[in-house]
């Protein structure tokens, strides 16, 4: 079996496991095809997350079922399968409020995750981190499937009108993934603000947004040319770069929507919270995955990957597993929009 395994001091290693993965009641077992990491993951790896309370590595993964347990439904053995939060329980609190994200943890849904070539996913009635693939979707796009449900979040809390202008803060795949699902959702001007300009050059070469401009004045004037002096009627902070959101609350328009779409390791010196009061922003937070269904009980993530598939190609690299090592470093380094190890 291979394996890449996450060691104590931020280190990584090829392993190749001889034993066998146990199946687990209302656990199902996926014989994994790809693996996209994930900004947390490299957290993991950089050591500003605490590896010891995580029981997985890799969350975005695709595959096919091999196995399932009594206790799991709606998943079958030979399904074509890929990683989202496609089903809650409806009953907890956060479900009953709106927040079906929160209903159970990643730790209860996956072991060992998704950067080994076996791995478990739970798919119970009360909850499944699993959603079928349609042909339609290779297994590298269905890596994606995880990290577009999250972006998927992202584009619900923009709450667009068809027409608004959009400004994403942050060339990574989060915000390039929420600028193409805004794209179908009617968005008019969508307008990225990158810091490097070799990152800068590879998000114009997918010819999804209008302008990519630099986080300078020059950058700024390109904005208020293509939104009008006001500024964006929604902004995106998806840098994970806390001075960042300061940036963004000056860029949206009075009245506009700013969308919190980071992670965020570290806080604001000297934080001024004035522009929200003197412009009367909406500041909200956008933290996935979740539960997005279709009125038929199908995904509607699956659904919006369908349509959005040729795009997100994109911006995809794609590793064999003997490369994997290289595959993290390019994700750190910024290289690869979005690397995807396949198994």
């Amino acid at each position: 079996m291979k394996k890449i395994a996450l060691l104590a001091g931020g280190k990584l290693e090829l392993r190749y496991p001889e034993d066998e993965i146990a199946l687990q009641d209302g656990m199902v077992k996926v014989h994994v095809s790809a693996c996209g990491i994930c900004g947390s993951d490299l957290a993991l790896l950089s050591g500003k997350r605490d590896v010891s309370k995580e029981l997985y590595f890799g969350h975005e993964f695709s595959g096919v079922v091999t196995e399932v347990s009594k206790g799991s439904v709606k998943i079958e053995p030979g399904m074509r399968v890929a990683s989202e939060v496609s089903r809650t329980c409806g009953t907890c609190w956060y479900c009953l409020n709106g927040l079906s994200e929160y209903c159970r943890s990643l730790n209860d849904a996956i072991t060992p995750g998704g950067f080994t070539e076996y791995t478990l996913a739970r798919s119970t009635p009360d909850y499944s981190f699993l959603s079928p693939v349609p042909d339609a979707i290779d297994d590298v796009t269905a890596a994606l499937m995880e990290p577009t449900n999250c972006a998927y979040q992202i584009a619900m809390k923009a709450n667009i009108k068809p027409g608004d202008n959009v400004v994403v803060y942050g060339l990574g795949a989060m915000g390039i993934i929420a600028a193409i699902i805004l794209r179908h959702l009617g968005a008019g001007a969508i307008i990225c603000v990158g810091r490097r300009p070799a990152r800068q050059e590879k998000a114009r070469q997918t010819g999804i947004f209008d302008a990519v401009v630099g986080n300078d004045e020059a950058g700024m004037a390109v904005i208020r040319e293509i939104c009008g002096e006001h500024g964006a009627d929604v902004v995106i902070e998806a840098t994970g770069t806390p001075s960042v959101l300061s940036q963004a609350m000056t860029t949206a328009r009075y009245g506009g929507r700013v969308v919190a779409a980071s992670v965020y390791h570290g806080t604001i010196p000297e934080f001024d919270p004035l522009p929200i009061f003197r412009r009367e922003l909406t500041i909200v937070g956008a933290k996935g995955p979740g539960a997005f269904l279709r009125t038929d009980g199908s995904s509607a993530v699956v659904h919006m990957m369908s349509l959005m598939k040729d795009d997100l190609a994109k911006i995809i690299r794609v590793y064999d597993f003997k490369d994997a090592l290289q595959a993290f470093e390019d994700a750190k380094s910024g290289e690869a929009i979005k690397a995807v190890i396949k198994f």
